[in-house]
């Protein structure tokens, strides 16, 4: 305790305490950036996944589009003309519907990655503002600790 008493009493040891105090905020700073990249990674990838499955729904639809055309075609053709009359409606109508569908869904994908854009952008900002308030914080600490040390 004695080697320790002429470091504490002349204000060296304050000195040093600001300094891992300054590099412990600057390195919790650096980790909260990270860890807001990450969440923006992860933003990103939700929103490319929605997108995928608006874009598969779209699909589907197309698919059920080309089934019910299709259906219309083959009972129609039973008993008249397939391209005249109610058939001819009737596939207008479902070819109107599954158009629509699938135009829906496309919009939902474009939205979805539009939004996780904005959601990653909105977590990046978030991790440079932490990093900055790290910085701030660490300078505010270091020069507490150096006004301690000229008051000794």
């Amino acid at each position: 305790m004695a080697v320790l008493a002429p470091l504490v009493t002349s204000g060296g040891f304050q000195l040093a305490m600001a300094g891992v105090s300054a590099a412990g905020s600057i390195a919790a700073g650096n980790a909260q950036r990270r860890q807001y990249e990450e969440q923006a990674r992860q933003a990103e990838l939700r929103g490319r996944s929605e997108a995928l499955a608006y874009k598969q729904k779209g699909v589907d639809a197309l698919r059920n589009l080309n089934q019910t055309l299709a259906a219309i075609i083959a009972r129609s053709a039973v008993g008249a003309d397939p391209t005249s009359g109610s058939a001819a409606t009737l596939q207008k109508f479902a070819t109107g519907e599954g158009v629509r569908e699938f135009n829906v869904a496309a919009d939902n994908a474009v939205m979805a990655l539009g939004q996780a854009s904005t959601q990653a952008g909105i977590y990046k900002q978030a991790g440079q503002a932490a990093q900055l308030s790290s910085y701030v914080g660490a300078a505010g600490t270091l020069g507490q600790g150096a006004y301690r040390y000229g008051q000794l």
